[in-house]
């Protein structure tokens, strides 16, 4: 009887689910930073909460995919959600109506605020309540690769200096990562329903937190910077 009841239950969500045509969620991603930044081409300087001087010349990050996740408004979808839990992270997620599984190679080379079009999902109608943002290596199908950009295999990958609030001389840094880390973010008012059929959403990285609590130079680094990748996501129209 329980299994036939779960059977019914599945069957009533996915027709409570059923693709509308029409539907429309375009996706898109600017860099910016959070506070007052020295901007000179691709590279940027600002200062850390740690208080010291970053000087970025080359910044890329991999944003490997973007799933949203309807609002929880019954036990039915808490159900769902236990067994199939969304805070995992996988390499190169396949695309669905609800996820974009295209990796981006995204970087500095791109002005402040300036929208980058990550691509359009078609979901079934209703309302979303959850993004989840995969960062994980590029591989050789991600879009932005470029000889500049050579990120295939990375997640991250930062050059610059910096200068040490508590004294001593500049030093120059290199942190690589080809680990994977998630962003799970909430997202407001959107609804997707016959009388609004399209919909805009815009993923923010403020990339003057990237190094903040962390001390270029000392073992580990590289993952800490990109979980503060991560932590320095957000989204809105």
């Amino acid at each position: 009887m329980k299994s036939r009841s779960a059977s019914l239950l599945l069957l009533a969500l996915c027709a409570c689910g059923a693709r509308e045509e029409g539907v429309r969620l375009h996706l898109g991603l600017e860099l910016r930073p959070s506070n007052q930044t020295l901007v000179e081409g691709s590279v940027r300087q600002f200062t850390n909460d740690r208080g010291d001087r970053i000087t970025l010349n080359r910044a890329h990050v991999t944003l490997g995919s973007v799933e949203i996740f309807p609002c929880q408004t019954s036990s039915a979808w808490r159900w769902l959600r236990a067994l199939s839990p969304i805070g995992t992270a996988q390499a190169h997620e396949a695309s669905t109506p609800r996820r974009l599984g295209t990796p981006h190679v995204n970087g500095l080379e791109l002005p402040d605020g300036e929208l980058k079009a990550l691509g359009t999902l078609e979901p079934p109608p209703g309302s979303y309540c959850r993004a989840r943002l995969v960062f994980a290596p590029a591989d050789a199908d991600a879009e932005g690769l470029t000889p500049a950009a050579d990120m295939e295999g990375r997640t991250l990958l930062l050059e610059g200096r910096f200068l040490p609030a508590s004294g001593g001389p500049e030093q120059s840094f290199r942190l690589e990562s080809a680990s994977l880390t998630n962003a799970e973010l909430r997202l407001e008012g959107l609804s997707l329903t016959p009388d609004a059929l399209e919909a805009s959403r815009t993923l923010h990285l403020a990339y003057d937190r990237w190094l903040d609590g962390v001390d270029p130079a000392s073992p580990g680094a590289a993952e800490q910077v990109l979980r503060n990748v991560a932590h320095s996501a957000t989204i809105g129209p």
